[in-house]
């Protein structure tokens, strides 16, 4: 199905019915396919929604800045649209900082959020050198997106453990991915974390997240920042994707916070 918005569409699935809304909102260079595992766990007893954002997957929009600003304005139109209520926002990866900034909004119909090995760095300084190297890699990206980006996903989102055929889709997924709007939104993207410890300290909800274990989450910057409380969950046996290559422990530590919301 599609939502047609202003100068955006926006394909969405929907699985299930319930009082409650589960809204999953997939990360960088990937698609909605990433939660049909937890679509159809979860759609037993909430109404579960998994979106392509706009420029991503089916998803569709006329716009030149591809900001955390714009994907949060989406979620609430598409919100608005639907006339949802209850929403939980369950966001991995970059759609951490886009539900941040969605429940900054404090609209009424967003009941809590959830995010997915996102928050991991926050008051982490990094040494010149970690710089010089991320800034490197940023100009490779955007030199030759389509050969550069799997090299990123290997290196950086997945690990040597990593299942082969879980590797081979996420860099194939970030391959084809558009690059103009893969480029401008990771560097959106970046430049939204510089100040997403204030945010933090702006939300109204508490946060959960559920991250992999494989990259530690400094706990010290959520304490820091998080002053309405937050809580983590860590899933072994994964990297950066643990809906799809850990999906049963994820799908019941998720069901534990769903039960705490």
């Amino acid at each position: 199905m599609k939502v047609h918005l202003n100068k955006t569409n926006i394909f969405y699935t929907t699985k299930g019915h319930g009082d409650t809304t589960l809204l999953f909102i997939h990360g960088w260079c990937i698609n909605s396919r990433y939660w049909e595992g937890q679509q159809d766990y979860f759609s037993s007893k909430y109404k579960t929604i998994a979106l392509d954002l706009p420029g991503f997957g089916k998803s569709e929009a006329e716009r030149e800045n591809w900001t955390i600003e714009e994907y949060s304005n989406d979620i609430i139109h598409f919100m608005d649209h639907l006339n949802l209520k209850n929403v939980i926002l369950i966001g991995h990866s970059m759609a951490g900082e886009i539900i941040l900034e969605a429940a900054l909004t404090h609209h009424s119909a967003i009941k809590g959020i959830i995010g997915i090995d996102n928050f991991k760095m926050i008051d982490v300084q990094f040494t010149q050198q970690q710089y010089e190297e991320m800034n490197g890699f940023l100009k490779m990206i955007e030199n030759d997106f389509r050969n550069t980006a799997p090299v990123y996903a290997e290196r950086m989102l997945l690990s040597p453990s990593t299942d082969e055929s879980v590797s081979n889709r996420v860099k194939s997924d970030f391959m084809n991915a558009n690059a103009k709007v893969g480029l401008s939104s990771l560097n959106n993207f970046i430049h939204y974390t510089m100040g997403e410890a204030t945010k933090l300290e702006k939300l109204n909800y508490k946060l959960y997240l559920l991250n992999s274990h494989v990259i530690p989450t400094h706990m010290q910057g959520l304490r820091n920042h998080c002053k309405n409380s937050f809580e983590v969950h860590e899933i072994e046996a994964s990297s950066h994707y643990p809906m799809i290559e850990n999906p049963v422990e994820f799908n019941t530590v998720l069901q534990k916070i769903l039960n705490t919301i």
